[in-house]
């Protein structure tokens, strides 16, 4: 008797430290990681960013992505140009004018997998982040919660959270004294079909196709 009562203490004591361990590795988990598996979990995702002001207004950069198709908006305040990629073709468009469209086949993407190269992608990412610590700071009168990562030698990043909503990734390099900042309006993991959609109408490539070249150049690089 005193044997079985010696295991089963033995028992319980081994799984109360899994559980405190398993409790205390879920409790660990930065805002940042928690982010990225969010992003690899789902098939629906859009993140819209600042890109600077223009003469007619503030201007922003949204990337939409569902199932296979991607979408590009860029916005000056005043208009909306959209770019989606589908099944290895581009169509551009206004979507206050969605019924004139210029389209471009075979733009390279062939049959890659957007979410494949986005798992891939995040993977690299997250071996190369190195988790340092974490703290409050202000920044242009707000204060935010940061996460600080180093990629183990001169780069250190910088997440800056509201919550859990990540509002300013801040990029420093020690080697070039480089720093860069990318400023997120919005990430939601959710998107509308309307976002994503192909444009129907009239097909006026043979018209606007240089323009549209250019536009998706930008887009794309």
């Amino acid at each position: 008797m005193k044997k079985t009562c010696k295991a089963f203490a033995v028992l319980m004591a081994l799984t109360f430290i899994l559980s405190a361990f398993t409790v205390g590795a879920f409790a660990a988990q930065t805002k940042t990681d928690a982010l990225f598996e969010k992003l690899n979990s789902g098939k629906e995702a859009t993140v819209t960013f600042s890109s600077g002001d223009t003469m007619l207004g503030a201007s922003t950069d949204k990337i939409s992505i569902k199932g296979g198709v991607v979408a590009y908006d860029f916005s000056n305040g005043f208009f909306t140009a959209r770019v989606v990629l589908k099944d290895n073709t581009a169509y551009a468009y206004l979507p206050m004018l969605p019924f004139f469209y210029v389209k471009v086949d075979n733009v390279g993407t062939g049959n890659m997998d957007i979410w494949t190269v986005i798992k891939r992608a995040t993977g690299v990412t997250q071996a190369v982040l190195n988790y340092q610590k974490s703290y409050e700071e202000e920044f242009n009168g707000t204060t935010y919660y940061v996460e600080e990562y180093n990629d183990r030698a001169t780069v250190t990043s910088k997440f800056y959270y509201l919550g859990d909503d990540l509002k300013i990734l801040k990029v420093t390099d020690a080697k070039y004294g480089s720093v860069q900042y990318t400023y997120f309006e919005d990430i939601s993991f959710s998107v509308s079909d309307s976002a994503v959609a192909v444009p129907t109408g009239f097909d006026v490539t043979p018209y606007l196709k240089f323009l549209f070249a250019s536009f998706l150049t930008a887009a794309l690089a």
